[in-house]
């Protein structure tokens, strides 16, 4: 994922969801820093205000912890919470959506199922 200055979303989210992403993906690890502002500021071509909104974000959520002197670093819990965020947001939104989705294409539920397993087995 990277930042697109075309979308609707604020800049400051979707650095927020890429850094998400990248302790999800074990990019980043528990007791790891993040970049420093100023490295994600000119990487990413953004206003240090951004990339701090971004991190404050992420401080509120219970995913990174400021160190005084050393920068943003990623808490012990940050992917269990994240995956378990994940889990509900796929039981409560994705999979709802996939199943009216599927009723209205007139997908039968052996369909989808049929479906789901092929996908789901696919490298």
């Amino acid at each position: 994922m990277s930042i697109n200055f075309d979308s609707s979303k604020a800049i400051y989210l979707q650095l927020a969801d890429l850094i998400r992403e990248s302790i999800m993906s074990g990019a980043l690890k528990s007791g790891e820093a993040i970049p420093s502002v100023r490295q994600l500021s000119a990487e990413y071509r953004l206003n240090p205000q951004t990339i701090l909104n971004a991190t404050q974000l992420l401080v509120n959520e219970g995913l990174l912890e400021k160190r005084r002197g050393k920068g943003y670093f990623v808490t012990d819990p940050a992917q269990d919470v994240l995956k378990e965020s994940g889990v509900i947001n796929f039981e409560d939104v994705t999979l709802p959506d996939m199943i009216k989705q599927a009723k209205m294409l007139g997908i039968s539920k052996n369909e989808l199922c049929k479906l789901i397993e092929s996908k789901f087995n696919e490298k």
